[in-house]
């Protein structure tokens, strides 16, 4: 019997990698093996989930697909994902062989059916209620070459920032199923993943089944198994204070948030259609390190958005020192076509952009190093990921501090309690002893 292999190639976040996930598990399904897209033979299928969330994102996307088309000139290449619904924007449609939006990626297996001769499973996927507020997916996440697994749980996005290409792309918020839901996550812990990182484009904003994202969360739970459970990115807002209070009272829970502030200007806020003050989100945030002892406080900066002015900047400077996350995303504005911000005024010259930008990274990296410093002393739960050496280990703590350790028993895939001794001042990661 001839073997018909596919990879799948994932761009952008960890709601694509999730979809990714899926997508092979559907692949999968319908009689593919999935392999490494540098498996040793060129494989016959590759799907490419994209991203087009900045201007940055779509020439990734870009330069992936032309470089795959020469790399592998035999396969038959699908792009899908968000570059796919801006596709005349963002790719050359010489370099795939079809195109699938997120509407039409449930027909993968009947528009492949015939160039590979399969028998794709009849099952419905990406099915939609009545009131299209709920969906199912028809598949579970599939991960056969990570140590960690993105679990999705929601879609699409009613917020519409004045800057965001993501609802035109992805849709109107929708949530998952529960029962699907927690069927993925049994199987993923089934599978042995000691991690599972729950994801969506506002995962605060689930609703199905009488269940919020903090009913969901205590369903989850109540799965067994030796497991952690992460929230990726969390959009501020009402459900920050609930899930905080969970956070705190349940171990399993990661001590890690990711609030995107974007700015930290109460008028570039406002222009941005952010729902929030800066009194209201540092609200938050002490909340949280008020209630969750060592917690993580990621965050997203976007710089130079229409109409920023030097005071603006500076504002925001001190706000974002003020704050002391564990970390910041820090993006140039990229206007994407349809968007209001994309035809305002007020635009940044680009060589005060990057002036901008390099001021903000270095209150990045400031950032960073205090937080990984006050990290030294600490006891710390770490995920085990990656052997380095005979006796070295590697991994990440609950509150995603990346530490190194040496062990003398093999105690890869398995959590470990350290304590956290050093920090190389090059690379930020720090280095503990393992308490037996």
């Amino acid at each position: 019997m001839i073997t018909i292999t596919a990879a799948v190639v994932t761009l952008g976040c960890r709601l694509n990698q999730a979809d990714s996930s899926i997508l092979s598990d559907r692949l999968r399904k319908a009689g593919f093996q999935i392999v490494g897209e540098d498996n040793e033979d060129s494989p016959n299928l590759i799907v490419i989930n994209s991203c087009a969330v900045t201007a940055t994102a779509a020439r990734k996307t870009r330069q992936t697909l032309a470089s795959l088309r020469r790399k592998h000139p035999y396969a038959y290449i699908v792009l899908t994902g968000c570059a796919a619904e801006i596709s005349e924007d963002t790719v050359d449609s010489s370099d795939y062989d079809l195109l699938l939006t997120h509407t039409n990626k449930s027909d993968l297996e009947a528009k492949l059916e015939r160039r590979f001769n399969i028998n794709p499973p009849k099952s419905a996927h990406n099915v939609l209620s009545d009131d299209k507020l709920v969906f199912t997916e028809g598949a579970y996440s599939f991960y056969p070459f990570k140590t960690r697994a993105n679990l999705k749980i929601q879609e699409g996005c009613n917020n519409f920032c004045s800057y965001c290409i993501v609802p035109h792309v992805r849709g109107r918020e929708r949530s998952r199923d529960p029962q699907e839901t927690i069927q993925d996550f049994q199987q993923l812990i089934e599978q042995g993943f000691r991690e599972i990182v729950i994801t969506g484009v506002n995962v605060c904003n689930y609703q199905a089944g009488g269940l919020n994202i903090v009913g969901l969360l205590r369903e989850l739970l109540k799965v067994k198994g030796d497991y952690r459970i992460r929230l990726s990115s969390t959009e501020p807002g009402p459900m920050v204070t609930e899930l905080v209070d969970l956070i705190a009272e349940t171990p399993q829970l990661c001590n890690f948030l990711h609030l995107p502030l974007q700015a930290g200007n109460d008028a570039i806020l406002k222009a941005m259609g952010r729902k929030y003050t800066c009194k209201e989100y540092k609200k938050m945030v002490d909340y949280a390190r008020s209630r969750i002892d060592g917690v993580h406080i990621g965050s997203d900066w976007i710089i130079g958005f229409p109409g920023e002015t030097q005071k603006h900047f500076e504002d925001a400077c001190e706000f974002i020192k003020s704050m002391k996350f564990s970390n910041l995303h820090v993006f140039p504005f990229s206007p994407r076509k349809g968007t209001p911000a994309a035809t305002m005024s007020g635009k940044l010259p680009m060589e005060e952009m990057m002036q901008r930008l390099e001021t903000a990274k270095t209150i990045k990296n400031q950032a960073i190093s205090d937080f990984t410093h006050s990290m030294i002393g600490r006891e710390e739960v770490v995920l085990v990921e990656r052997q380095c050496s005979e006796t070295a280990y590697e991994g990440f703590s609950e509150n995603y501090s990346r530490i190194r350790f040496r062990s003398k028993d093999n105690v890869l895939g398995q959590f470990c309690r350290i304590n956290v001794t050093t920090i190389s001042e090059e690379t930020m990661m720090l280095a503990g002893k393992q308490i037996l």
